[in-house]
């Protein structure tokens, strides 16, 4: 990850926040995890929260830029 500290996201953020940029729902990924949608979304809420992102675009574009998936 090019040698950047990554913001203060716990693995559960950071594994939910690959999962929606490589485009699974989360509902798909409330399956996957064996967690409710609900916990799901609560993960996307605080990812985006602590790094000061608005919505599943500009979460995508930081995941990419941090190499978290291909683009």
């Amino acid at each position: 990850m090019q040698g950047k500290k990554l913001p203060d996201l716990t693995p559960r953020q950071l594994q939910v926040v690959r999962m929606l940029a490589e485009g699974h729902s989360l509902a798909d990924i409330a399956r996957r995890l064996s967690i409710s949608p609900r916990t799901a979304e609560t993960h996307r809420q605080q990812a985006a929260r602590k790094l000061g992102l608005t919505n599943l675009a500009l979460l995508t574009r930081w995941a990419i830029r941090e190499r978290l998936i291909e683009p």
